[in-house]
């Protein structure tokens, strides 16, 4: 696969924004993809937010989708070459860090409700609430 000069610089302009570095990293312990609600439940971001980012991470080729019944489940991009690699190392040394952990965590406890290794539920209860809260 030959990458133009642009691909590189989009790819870390993506990973420029903390929210969307924080998507990666939980993409990054899902090897078999996450759907919005349960990224939105690991990072505690508004819906809208989760997945505008999303887009703008697909755009730049950072990541790919599959969808499955009703649910639009993503995960990084797996293309044979070197900067993906050398990107997804980098990825699990940023993910080490303390305030990464926090979303990880609760990534965790989420996919705890999978039936099958598939996201079910949607977005959960104590998401809708906190939405509801903020008047969303």
């Amino acid at each position: 696969m030959e990458l133009a000069l642009e691909q590189p610089a989009n790819l870390f302009a993506v990973l420029g924004e903390r929210l969307r570095l924080r998507l990666a990293c939980c993409l990054l312990a899902a090897k078999h993809g996450l759907c919005v609600c349960e990224l939105v439940d690991a990072t505690a971001e508004p819906q809208p937010n989760v997945s505008r980012h999303l887009r703008l991470m697909k755009s730049a080729r950072l990541v790919d989708e599959r969808r499955e019944g009703r649910f639009v489940y993503y995960l990084l991009q797996n293309p044979d070459h070197p900067l993906y690699d050398n990107l997804r190392c980098c990825l699990e040394t940023v993910c080490c860090c303390a305030d990464f952990q926090a979303d990880l965590k609760r990534l965790r406890e989420r996919l705890k409700l999978r039936e099958g290794g598939k996201c079910v539920i949607g977005f959960s209860k104590k998401t809708s609430a906190r939405r509801h809260r903020k008047g969303g």
